[in-house]
């Protein structure tokens, strides 16, 4: 079979991949031209390099496969470029080629090469041959190296179309999913009695392939968790430090972790619970304000995000804010009401209304009024691990009992969540603090409660005398929580 049959039965054949094809091809060149190096080059023109991708002979050259030279130093890219020609009987009398260091280092004297040339017109590489006998190649050869290059330049834009219409499907797979996580993100916030944060969780997992994911959101100088999926665990609190701990909470745009395993944005303790190798940091706004933060965790390091996946995650990020806007107007809400739905108590509004009162009338009196804040102990992780229908029965039950507890003309609310307030009239701190232990003993569940129980100093206004309440509350946490804290 002569070398243009076996260049024809070459075009007809059928292959596995353009690696494959390269192989057939190189095989048949060497056996064709048994005296000289033959190979397949790269033209790569975004990084300005000429690659070997694989050669029969060409070591007697100094060629092998991933050899990389500049372009300007390849015989290949003038040629595909059309500064000098394809077949040339004497390098060392040829005026271009003779003056490239490739001709002294590879000491060949013929040279054929024709371009691939892809149906864009683009030449990405080229076949190509080297000989020590003077016009070793001739017309014959050039032929065959153009059918065979044409073989290999179709495998090549047969494989590639394939790719791309994979990754095309995948996309659009990635897309649907994105989208149909984003409506259910949409009908929870749309639904009057849902929480939409938890839900921005799932869907981030969902459109990143994340395995755990948090919504995070400011308290005082904290972050606090306010939700999170694919991790059972207690309330996530961080307090930013300065320098790259607090660029991860304060940046305005997405602050992404290569390396989680041992970042300062990442406390040690996340970590272990989470399995964190990988990490993002996507910030939630309102306006220019940070609302919070959403914490994506990778089990499995990852180097990026696709910018498909960082676009959804941006949209949860914007749905996040509305979340967290609905979960306020729900709170303010709550606040307007007189009687909590779930405990039966009377509300913020009206502890609000009554303390002023209570404090005109210590002051006619001269009688001692007391004041105190109540938290049961560790609701949060109550509700992850019990579930929030028995957290809210767990507040029910406490809310009865604790009343059982003070006499008729003490008032007791809820305030927020598991939080409630105490005015004791005419109850000096002392006793106040004996009342408020008797009002934790009772909490129900083998829960705990902590307090923080203040005097009224005879001139402060409402507002001053909650705060050191809250002051010595936080304090109480603090110290283990489970205690009443006393300030006068």
């Amino acid at each position: 079979m002569s070398a243009i049959e076996a260049a024809a039965e070459a075009s007809a054949a059928s292959y596995r991949s353009f690696a494959d094809a390269t192989r057939a091809v190189l095989d048949l060149l060497g056996r064709h031209l048994p005296d000289a190096g033959v190979f397949l080059a790269h033209l790569d023109r975004g990084q300005d390099l000429h690659r070997i991708v694989d050669t029969r002979g060409g070591e007697a050259f100094g060629l092998r496969s991933n050899l990389t030279v500049a372009l300007s130093d390849s015989f290949d890219a003038h040629m595909a470029d059309g500064r000098a020609p394809r077949l040339v009987d004497d390098l060392p009398a040829h005026p271009l080629y003779s003056r490239l260091p490739a001709h002294t280092r590879m000491g060949a004297t013929s040279y054929l090469g024709v371009p691939l040339e892809l149906s864009d017109g683009s030449r990405v590489g080229a076949l190509g041959a080297l000989s020590r006998r003077r016009a070793r190649f001739g017309p014959e050869e050039e032929q065959l190296f153009g059918m065979l290059a044409r073989v290999l330049a179709s495998e090549l834009e047969r494989e590639t179309n394939a790719r791309d219409l994979q990754r095309l499907n995948a996309k659009l797979r990635s897309q649907a999913s994105g989208l149909e996580a984003l409506a259910k993100v949409t009908a929870a916030l749309a639904s009057t009695d849902g929480d939409g944060r938890a839900s921005i969780c799932e869907a981030a997992c969902e459109v990143s392939g994340a395995s755990s994911a948090f919504l995070l959101e400011p308290s005082g100088r904290e972050f606090v968790s306010t939700a999170m999926h694919g991790v059972t665990m207690g309330p996530v609190t961080i307090q930013p430090r300065a320098g790259t701990p607090g660029r991860a909470f304060q940046a305005t745009e997405s602050y992404f972790v290569a390396d989680a395993s041992d970042h300062p944005a990442l406390a040690q303790p996340l970590v272990d619970a989470t399995g964190a190798r990988s990490a993002l940091f996507e910030p939630i706004l309102r306006g220019e304000q940070i609302a919070g933060v959403l914490i994506l965790i990778w089990r499995t390091p990852i180097a990026s995000i696709s910018d498909s996946q960082a676009s959804l995650v941006k949209l949860l990020a914007t749905q996040g804010a509305v979340a967290i806007q609905h979960a306020d107007l729900r709170r303010r809400v709550d606040r307007l009401q007189l009687t909590d739905p779930l405990t039966g108590l009377v509300t913020e509004r009206v502890w609000q209304e009554e303390l002023p009162r209570e404090i005109a009338r210590a002051r006619r009196s001269e009688l001692p009024l007391t004041v105190a804040l109540l938290d049961v102990d560790h609701m949060t992780a109550f509700n992850m691990l019990r579930g929030e229908r028995e957290g809210d029965m767990l507040l029910k039950e406490a809310a009865a009992l604790w009343t059982r507890q003070l006499r008729e003309t003490d008032l007791i609310a809820r305030l927020e969540d598991e939080q409630f307030g105490l005015i004791l009239p005419g109850c000096a701190l002392s006793e106040a603090v004996e009342v408020v232990d008797r009002v934790r003993a009772v909490t129900p569940r083998a829960q705990t409660a902590s307090a923080g129980v203040v005097r009224w100093d005879g001139e402060e206004p409402a507002e001053l005398l909650v705060l050191r309440a809250a002051d010595a509350l936080a304090s109480a946490k603090s110290a283990g929580r489970n205690v009443t804290i006393a300030a006068d």
